[in-house]
């Protein structure tokens, strides 16, 4: 028999960094399951995208969630990088979990 599901963690975490000449912000919000981070030249949050894998096709879904539909920067490279994860994180034969 098992005990009560744990109690979900959310931790937040906002810092900026000079890289080259540009001042670069970060957001990264870490969850029970998986990691968001957000990188930007300007502190706010203009467009979001996410990407889901499909056992219909080898090529991640993606859609803009925040933003301007029409900027497609943000769900292409959301597509990109949906693609490289092949075993997650913590996995046996996987990456190494950072936690």
């Amino acid at each position: 028999m098992e005990g009560p599901p744990a109690a979900a963690e959310v931790s937040l975490h906002n810092f900026s960094a000079r890289l080259w000449e540009q001042l670069v912000h970060f957001h990264v919000m870490r969850l029970t399951d998986s990691l968001f981070l957000w990188v930007g030249a300007a502190p706010h949050l203009r467009n979001l995208a996410v990407a889901m894998c499909s056992r219909f096709d080898s090529i991640p879904v993606s859609t803009s969630l925040l933003g301007d539909a029409s900027d497609t920067t943000s769900a292409g490279l959301a597509q990109r990088l949906g693609t490289y994860p092949l075993v997650p994180r913590g996995q046996p034969g996987g990456l190494p979990s950072p936690w």
